[in-house]
Order: structure tokens, then sequence, then C-alpha cells
């Protein structure tokens, strides 16, 4: 009986031995035959692949990926109802045969008999991979997106002939063609029939800032205002004018914000599309490209100071002005003269610039307090008289005279403005010492000796002219709020 057990054993132990070594040989030969094959239970998107050479799957990718070029995409947009239709290659989408290939040839049966069972009872199901060119694919839809882009509009407060308007927000709306892309790359991963369907969802834009948002930058009402008139014959200097106020027209300033003239007007040269206007230069009136500007300076500075802001920068001109008294001026040279005001108050404030036939008015919007005043008050401290100073003329008779320039005094002063609060003086702000040169009267005069017979004439006529051309005095008006 032990001898029939051990022999039974013996057999059982021999066919265990041949079994095992016919499955390594089993599994042995497998991996050579399929070596260059790829493995039984391999499917590319239901297509099976075991059992063909690395060679036969590069020419059926290759196959797959000319057919696919063709196939065409429908691409929907919003409510429209015909699609618009394009091929996958003019999408930028193509398939990714190479990358496939390296997929493939990566599978390989696994010595491991469980590994191996479910290889080949549920196999491995490969996706197709897509090639995607942003580039191409933003070309192709590109144009369709920007046809349907409606940007958001902030809604906005501005002042419009002396009153403040505002602009409600409105909503903007694109068409969101990177969610399309990732979607058809979604579909193009399964098997699936052509044309293909897309959708191009339209998303909506929100604005930054709504009625809201204004309402709590707490512009309201007139916090200043300030006038200054000019000649209306002038026609390059009124140009100037409004050139240089149009810049600086509703513009809004956050609190601590600074304001600066020639950071917001630019150099008013030529080229900046001013023209040649008398200016003061050195103390004198002669021509210059931005004549002008100072006047819109000028008449916004006496807003400012009205308004009740921090004065940073201000220089007064050299020579008094017509146009406002002393004190009130604020002269800009670009690069080194500027007019600068910092918003001090808790809200924000508008800037409103008008200019008419023969004025300029400039308004600071914003929350004045109603108890709330403030008094900008100039003192005189010393007034020069103008020089008289004579202009030899060699061409003209002894009997000759004309007043060239009229004269004009010029002034010391010293400005102070004055806050009150409820009718009570609350502080008191000196704002400076400015000087003013006198322009001296300049009378041309003739050296020429004259002949005894045309002097009487030559006089009478001298006198006429005299009367003809010599210039007013330039008067000022200003209007305060």
């Amino acid at each position: 009986m032990p001898a029939i057990q051990s022999k039974i054993l013996k057999t059982l132990l021999k066919m265990l031995l041949g079994l095992l070594g016919l499955v390594f040989l089993s599994v042995v030969v497998v991996n050579i035959y399929f070596k260059e094959r790829v493995p039984w239970g391999v499917y590319l998107a239901g297509t099976p692949l075991g059992g063909k050479s690395y060679q036969e799957v590069e020419l059926l990718l290759g196959e797959l990926h000319a057919g696919l070029k063709k196939e065409q995409v429908n691409i929907y947009i919003a409510s429209k109802q015909d699609p618009l239709v394009f091929p996958l290659a003019e999408l930028g989408l193509t398939l990714a045969k190479d990358r496939l290939l390296q997929e493939v040839k990566k599978l390989r049966f696994s010595f491991n008999i469980k590994e191996m069972y479910n290889f080949l009872t549920y196999g491995v199901h490969l996706p197709q991979k897509f090639n995607f060119e942003d580039e191409k694919w933003k070309q192709a839809l590109g144009p369709v997106q920007a046809g349907w882009y409606t940007p958001p509009r902030n809604a906005t407060i501005y002042a419009e002939q002396g009153k403040l308007k505002m602009k409600p927000s409105q909503k903007g709306q694109r068409l969101n063609i990177e969610k399309a892309g990732e979607e058809i790359m979604e579909k193009l991963s399964c098997r699936t029939s052509f044309p293909l369907n897309v959708y191009l969802e339209r998303e909506w834009l929100f604005p930054e800032k709504t009625i809201m948002h204004i309402l709590q930058m707490g512009i309201r009402e007139e916090a200043a205002s300030a006038s200054t008139y000019f000649s209306s014959t002038d026609q390059n200097r009124n140009y100037n004018i409004a050139l240089a106020a149009g810049k600086l027209d509703n513009i809004i300033l956050a609190p601590g914000e600074l304001f600066s003239f020639n950071r917001l007007v630019g150099e008013a040269n030529l080229g900046a599309g001013f023209k040649e206007a008398p200016v003061i230069v050195q103390g004198r009136v002669v021509p210059g490209p931005g004549g002008g500007i100072c006047q819109v300076s000028s008449t916004l500075y006496h807003a400012a100071l009205l308004a009740g802001v921090s004065i940073e920068e201000r220089h007064n001109h050299g020579l008094p002005v017509g146009y406002l008294p002393p004190g009130y001026d604020a002269t800009i040279a670009y690069d080194y003269l500027d007019l600068k005001f910092r918003n001090n108050k808790p809200y924000y404030l508008l800037i409103h610039l008008q200019v008419f036939e023969n004025a300029i008015k400039a308004t600071i919007f914003g929350s004045p307090s109603p108890t709330e005043k403030i008094e900008v008050v100039t003192q005189g401290l010393q007034r020069i008289e103008p020089p008289v100073k004579y202009e030899q003329r060699a061409d003209q008779p002894v009997t000759y005279q004309r007043v060239v320039q009229v004269g004009k005094p010029g002034f010391t002063v010293e400005t102070v403005r004055i806050f009150y609060e409820n009718g009570q003086e609350i502080k008191r702000e000196f704002l400076g010492k400015d000087h003013y040169m006198p322009t001296p009267q300049i009378i041309a005069v003739g050296t020429l000796p004259a002949k005894a017979a045309g002097e009487k004439n030559e006089a009478k006529e001298n006198e006429k002219e005299q009367n003809e051309e010599q210039e007013p005095v330039q008067e000022f008006s200003s209007v305060n709020p």
C-alpha cells in the first residue's frame, strides 16, 4: 500500500511539473511570438488589434488618421439653427498615431498567470487620442468668437453741461470656445459616428462696477466752481484752452489720489495739436505753442482752493494775468512747473471743465458738507508801478511817438485760505507769498530829424495811428461759487 501511494505521488508530481513546464513554455512561446505583435485582447476604440504586427498597426493608424482628417464637425452656436461645418483637420484635430503606436508597443503578456488571465478575459481598451493644435482651433473659431463678443460695460458717472449723469452697467457676452474644445476632445476619445455635433455656449461677462459702486464713490453734487473769461477773437488761444480743458474733463480722483496737470495734459507743443498763441516767458509776452493753457490751470486752481483739497504744487506767473486777481493764478511749464493737488476727502471727486464762447468754468463735484465753508483771501502787500521805457526808431522823425506796450503794475500779495464750520472759523491756511513783476510801458520815439514843412502833418498822422493802434488795458473778471 505505501508503495502504491508513493508511485501515485511521483506520477502526480511528474504531471504537475510537466504542466508547469508546458505553461512556462507556452508563455515563452507567446512572448516570443508577440515580441513584434500586439497581445490578444487589445482594442483601439472597439477595433481589435490583438495578433497584428506593429507594422500592421502602424498602417491601420495611418488609414484612420487619413480618414478622420476629412470627417466633419457641426458646431452649433447659441440659438442659431444652422451649424458651422469644419473638417477635423481645419480645427487642428488629428489622430495622435505616433503616440498610440508607442502605447501599443508598451503592452506585453505577463508571466503572472492571474494577470495573463485578466488580460485575455477582459482585454485592454485603448481610447482614441488626438493632437489638439490650439493655434488652428483659435484661427478657425476666433472670427466666430469675435463676431459674438460684446465687452461688459461698467457703470459710469460723468458731468455734462454742468450736471452729473450716470450710465448703468451692461453685461457682455462671449462664446466659450475653450469649453467646446474640451468637449470635442472628450467625444473623440470614444469611437463615435460623424459628423460630430458640438455646441458653443454663450458665456455672460459681468462688469466690475455697477450703479451701486458708483453711488458708493460719493460723487453727489457740486463742491466748488470757478470761472474766468477771455476774448473770443484770439482763435489759436481759445483752441488751446478747449484742447487742454477736454483732456481734464471728467477726471475722477479717488481719496488720496494726486492730480497732476502736466501728467494729464502732457506737453503743450505743436506735435500734440496745440497752436501758437501769446505766452509769458521770462517776464515777457511772446508767441509760443500752447498759449492759453495757463488760464485752464489757473481756473482749476481757483476751484480746487474753494473745494478744500490739499495743494501740493503751484506757481504764480511772472506777470499779472488779466483773467484772475493776483494770488489766484497757476502757471504751467511742462517738466518743471506743475499744478498738483491731492484729494484729501473721504469720497471721490469729479473734475468738470466747460468752455464757452468767451469763458471757461471749472467745477469739482463730490459730497461737500453743508456746514463747511471755504474762503480765499488775498492781501496786497505792495503795488509796483510800471516803469516807462523808450525805444528809438531811427526811421521815424523826432516828432514820432507811439505806445507799443501798455504798462501794468506789479504786485506782491499773500493768499490765505480760511475754513469755517457752522459759521465759525476752524482753520487758517497760509498759501504763500507771490511776486509779480510790472509790465513796463514801452514808447517808441523817432530820432530822424524832420523837415519843418512836414512836421505838423506827420505829427497829426502819428497821433491818429496811436489812437487807432494802442491796445486797451485788459480787465479781469472772476466768478466765485
